[in-house]
C-alpha cells in the first residue's frame, strides 16, 4: 500500500477521489490538506510539497 519515511505514509495517487489509506474516508471536508515541508518539490524559487490528513482516524500521508 505504502512505504513510511520521516515517518509519513507514502501512497501512490488513485483516479477519482481522494480517500484515507486507514479509514477510507472519501468526505472531502474530513480530508485537510497542508504544507509538507520536509519534501521540497523546487528549490528556486521554493516549492513544497502537500501532505494530507484525515479528519477522522488522524493518519497523515502524502502522494507520489
Amino acid at each position: 500500500m505504502g512505504e513510511e519515511s520521516n515517518g509519513l505514509l507514502t501512497i501512490e495517487r488513485d483516479e477519482g477521489r481522494r480517500k484515507c489509506p486507514s479509514c477510507g474516508e472519501e468526505n472531502k471536508n474530513m480530508i485537510h490538506e497542508s504544507t509538507d515541508k520536509t519534501n521540497i518539490i523546487n528549490d528556486y524559487p521554493r516549492v513544497f510539497g502537500k501532505k494530507y490528513r484525515c479528519g477522522r482516524c488522524g493518519q497523515e500521508w502524502r502522494e507520489k
